[in-house]
């Protein structure tokens, strides 16, 4: 029964950020573009989501790490980061991708627009985000070689984090092709909910074996 509830609990977390923005995804009303160019952004998207999911499989979700094994929650943890931070990481080539097969601007002139264009708030933060993304992805693989204590190193990644996910969703919400107001919702919630987790973990402070067993 108790392992029942350990998958059960995994697989709510998989419907929320991987069957949700599928299923607005295919509810969209969104203009339907190549076969090649479709793909690449729902892979983009559930990427996206998959990182929100981040919040909750640490151990700010303390429902999740009572039930399940903390160092089973932090693998899947560490591979869902490493997997789709890379997948996020290749974004910026997704978007040039497509030009190889159009005409209209070569492939390089995309490229360099992409890294110089900074009139709207939404490409700036953008680069922001793709610029903590790399901090924090060398940060957790070197970690042991930057001798930083782990308690330094979880709340630096904590921080980091969230000025990574704030600045990507509002880059999302701004500039995303297939964005609507249901999947503006979601990533609102989304993010709200894990940036509350967040701050619960690290600004309040629990109480230690010790004070609960004096009480």
């Amino acid at each position: 029964m108790q392992k029942e509830r350990k998958i059960f609990k995994l697989l709510s977390l998989g419907v929320a950020f991987i069957g949700l923005p599928l299923l607005l995804w295919f509810l969209g009303d969104f203009p339907k573009r190549t076969l090649l160019m479709d793909s690449l952004s729902l892979l983009t998207i559930l990427a996206f989501s998959l990182l929100l999911a981040q919040f909750f499989l640490a151990r700010t979700n303390r429902g999740l790490v009572k039930k399940v094994k903390m160092s089973y929650v932090l693998k899947i943890h560490k591979l869902i980061g490493y997997v789709f931070i890379s997948v996020i990481m290749l974004h910026p080539f997704f978007i040039i991708l497509p030009k190889f097969f159009d005409d209209a601007v070569s492939p390089m002139d995309a490229f360099i627009r992409l890294i110089t264009t900074f009139d709207t708030i939404g490409l700036v933060l953008g680069m922001l985000a793709y610029t903590v993304m790399l901090v924090i992805m060398v940060t957790s693989f070197f970690r042991f070689k930057l001798h930083l204590k782990y308690k330094t190193w979880r709340t630096f990644h904590a921080y980091l984090t969230v000025v990574f996910i704030v600045a990507a969703t509002w880059h999302v919400i701004t500039l995303g092709r297939h964005i609507n107001s249901a999947f503006t919702m979601f990533y609102v919630i989304a993010v709200a909910s894990g940036i509350f987790y967040l701050l619960r973990t690290y600004l309040v402070k629990q109480p230690t074996q010790k004070t609960i067993k004096n009480v």
